[in-house]
C-alpha cells in the first residue's frame, strides 16, 4: 500500500493552477479529496474531474480570508468526512507593485488570503489532527518566501510569514506525529498573475501585467510538475520543497551563504533594470 492510498485529503484554492494539480495528483495516488475555492465555476469543474476518476470527492465554496467561512467549512467537513490525513493549505493570490504606490487595502487583501487564510486553516484543523493521532500538512508558500524580490513587497511579506509559521509548526507538531512541509514554487504557469493585482508600468505608463502574464505563460513550468514534487516531498517528509530549483535556487543559496552579497546583487539588478527586463517591462 502506498503512502497516500486510502487517505483523506483537503486542498484549498483548488479551482485552478497548483491547487487543481495537487487535488488531481492526490486522487491518482489513492486519496479521497475535498477541495475549496472562491470561484464556484472553477470548483465545479475540478470536482467533475475528480469524480471522473472514481474517487470520493467534495467541493466547498470558501473565502479563506474570512474566519467565519473557514470555521463553518471545518465544522461541515468533519461532520461529513470525519478526519483529514493530508491538509494542503494552498489558497493564495498574487500581487506586484512598488511599496510607495501600493494602497493599504492591498496589504489587507494579500495578507488576508495568503497569511490569515493559512492561519485559519491551521487553527480549525490542527487540533483535530492532533486528536486523531497525526497526519501531514502541506503549506504552499513560494520561493518569494525564501528570497526577497523588488516590486513584490506585500506578496513577499505574506510568504515569508507562511514560511516562518510552517517551520515552527514542523518543530512543534512533530511530537503529535504531524508532518509539516513547505511548498515553495518558482515561476509557474497558473492564473496567479491574471487573477492578481499588478501595479507595475513601462516608461509610457502602460500596465506591465500583460507582459508578466506572457512571461509566466511561456517560461513558467506546468503546475503538474509542482504537484508531483509536492507529493514526493510529502512522502519523504521534506521540510522545504523548492520547485523548480533552477528558477531561483541559486539566489536562495546565495542568500543563505551571504545575505549581504545577495542584497548587493539585487540592488544592482534593480538599478540596472535587469529585474524589469526579465519580465518584459521597459523602464
Amino acid at each position: 500500500m502506498g503512502f497516500f492510498t486510502g487517505k483523506t485529503a483537503i486542498v484549498t484554492g483548488a479551482g485552478s493552477g497548483i491547487g487543481r494539480a495537487l487535488a488531481l495528483a492526490l486522487a491518482d495516488a489513492g486519496c479521497a479529496v475535498a477541495i475549496t475555492d472562491i470561484v464556484q465555476e472553477r470548483l465545479d469543474s475540478v470536482l467533475r474531474e475528480l469524480e471522473s476518476k472514481g474517487t470520493r470527492a467534495g467541493g466547498y465554496r470558501v473565502d479563506h480570508s474570512r474566519r467565519e467561512e473557514v470555521e463553518a467549512f471545518a465544522a461541515r467537513f468533519f461532520q461529513e468526512w470525519g478526519r483529514v490525513d493530508i491538509l494542503c493549505s494552498n489558497a493564495g493570490v498574487g500581487h506586484g507593485g512598488w511599496y510607495t504606490e501600493m494602497p493599504l487595502e492591498d496589504w489587507e487583501w494579500v495578507l488576508g488570503i495568503n497569511l490569515w487564510g493559512a492561519i485559519y486553516m491551521m487553527h480549525y484543523f490542527v487540533p483535530r489532527m492532533i486528536e486523531q493521532g497525526g497526519g501531514s500538512i502541506l503549506l504552499t508558500a513560494s520561493d518569494a518566501g525564501l528570497v526577497a524580490m523588488p516590486g513584490m513587497t506585500a506578496y513577499n511579506a505574506s510568504k515569508y510569514a507562511v514560511v516562518g509559521m510552517g517551520e515552527t509548526l514542523r518543530i512543534e507538531l512533530s511530537e503529535h506525529n504531524i508532518r509539516v512541509s513547505l511548498l515553495c514554487p518558482g515561476d509557474i504557469d497558473t492564473n496567479i498573475i491574471r487573477d492578481g493585482k499588478v501595479y507595475l508600468y513601462d516608461r509610457k505608463g502602460r500596465s506591465a501585467k500583460p507582459e508578466i502574464e506572457k512571461y509566466y505563460r511561456t517560461r513558467g513550468v506546468p503546475p503538474e510538475v509542482v504537484a508531483e514534487a509536492a507529493l514526493r516531498g510529502l512522502e519523504r517528509d521534506r521540510a522545504v520543497i523548492v520547485v523548480p530549483w533552477i528558477h531561483h535556487g541559486p539566489l536562495i543559496l546565495l542568500r543563505r551563504i551571504s545575505p549581504q552579497l545577495y542584497h548587493a546583487l539585487m540592488r544592482f539588478a534593480l538599478r540596472k533594470g535587469i529585474v524589469h527586463k526579465m519580465f518584459g517591462i521597459q523602464r
